[in-house]
């Protein structure tokens, strides 16, 4: 079949979602006609049983995934996500006529994306001409938000630790010498990038009943693992005895429990689907730092899609920055998070049967679900679910909010693919926030 959406012509198995449960779902084929400059196909890029299915390496180096367009409806009462792609539904009012939303994911600068590259690794410190670069490369040392952890600092783009930098470092990947390209085509993952890794992992978690094509499978455990148990381990497979064949172990970064990203073994443990050809190290490692949605200190804002997360930039005081009253008036919309009423600590993801994402297709419940959030407080309880990991949210209102994903090295059941943590602003520093990149195809 052919596929064409405004410039875009997609023919053939490029550019599919896959089927949940099957080899190589949950990345993809990018249509060769929007492979960015020094962007290459990796070997088996376009075997979905390969290593390296969907799988591409930029001119730095860094190894990313393509993420197709998908679809996705969810019944009302359930938390069973069925995952659709562009070979059924060719556009998006198509799909919303079936009662299947896009995910928010793929709509940027006003345009509905075909898909979206993500880092496999956690971004690391990369010597690129006479600077410093943040690339994704396997075994590399996570960059932190902190003097004494692998500092963001040392970056040719950035100037301090604070977690702000982060928008600066996505931007100088294709700049000149480790300097910032005005131009770039690069950006900070988004909150709604995260939520559709977070999606594909559950759609294919419930598609499965044994590791042939999901390594991390479990009866009862049944999501991503990670470095989380202060011991370069996981703590579900330590202390539950999740999985079956070997622990996934990591390989020291030198400071404290941290791992080496990419260093999981074996790696498909560690990938958000249970196969080599995934994105790593989504639960536990690092907290990641998020763009696309803040807090002013008394309303939640989420990006607009007019906007293309490439554009934001990194102050608080100018009609492009991500943060303060002038960027969010320009690049956001008002959000509505009624399980945030104050500063009320953790809760966690899953409420016994209750449905924890809206089945919306549009609407501030839609966006909710596309960043990866519950509509109400109904979808989240004092323990969680293991559907969805006991994944942690951690409830603040703070002004110049960064949103942070993931978990840490000892964040325990708190850490997963669904982790959100909105208690940290622009300018924080600590020594376990890192950060990964995105890129739409222009």
């Amino acid at each position: 079949m052919a596929y064409v959406d405004k410039k875009y012509t997609v023919s053939g198995n490029e550019n599919l979602i896959g089927i949940a449960g099957e080899a190589g779902f949950g990345v993809g084929i990018c249509p060769g006609n929007l492979l960015p400059d020094g962007m290459t196909p990796m070997a088996g890029y376009d075997i979905p049983a390969s290593d390296n299915y969907g799988n591409y390496v930029y001119q730095d180096g860094s190894i990313v995934c393509w993420i197709p367009r998908f679809y996705y409806k969810i019944t009302a009462g359930t938390n069973t996500p069925d995952i659709k792609g562009i070979d059924t539904y060719a556009t998006q009012t198509l799909a919303n006529a079936a009662s299947y939303a896009m995910h928010r994911s793929f709509i940027d600068g006003g345009t509905d994306q075909q898909g979206f590259f993500v880092d496999k690794y956690m971004c690391s410190k990369n010597a690129w001409g006479s600077g410093y670069i943040a690339s994704s490369l396997k075994d590399g040392l996570p960059i932190s938000t902190a003097s004494t952890h692998n500092p963001i600092a040392d970056l040719t783009a950035c100037g301090t630790n604070a977690h702000f930098e982060v928008i600066d470092a996505a931007h100088a990947r294709d700049g000149v010498d480790g300097a910032v390209n005005g131009s770039s085509t690069w950006c900070c993952t988004s909150k709604f990038m995260r939520g559709a890794l977070a999606l594909l992992s559950l759609a294919h978690g419930q598609a499965v009943s044994n590791t042939a094509f999901c390594e991390w499978y479990d009866a009862t455990y049944n999501y991503p693992k990670g470095c989380n148990n202060n011991a370069l381990k996981d703590y579900d497979e330590v202390t539950n005895g999740a999985g079956t064949g070997d622990d996934l172990l990591y390989v020291t970064d030198g400071y404290s429990n941290c791992g080496k990203t990419g260093s999981g073994v074996p790696f498909a443990k560690s990938t958000h689907n249970g196969q080599n050809c995934g994105i790593a190290d989504v639960n536990g490692l690092m907290y990641e730092i998020d763009i696309g949605m803040t807090c002013d200190g008394t309303d939640f804002y989420a990006a607009k899609e007019s906007i293309a997360m490439k554009s934001f930039t990194s102050g608080n005081s100018a009609a492009t920055d991500h943060w303060g009253a002038t960027g969010i008036a320009a690049m956001m919309d008002t959000l509505t998070v009624s399980f945030v009423t104050g500063n009320d600590g953790w809760i966690y993801f899953g409420n016994a049967a209750n449905q924890v994402l809206a089945e919306d297709v549009s609407g501030n419940s839609w966006v909710l679900a596309g960043l990866g959030l519950p509509e109400t407080i109904d979808g989240l309880s004092a323990a969680g679910t293991n559907q969805f990991g006991k994944d942690g949210l951690y409830r603040y209102i703070v002004n110049e909010l960064c949103v942070r994903s993931c978990g840490r090295w000892d964040s325990t059941s708190n850490a997963g693919v669904w982790l959100v943590h909105l208690y940290n602003s622009r300018t924080s520093s600590n020594n376990f926030a890192g950060f990964r990149l995105g890129l739409y195809p222009e």
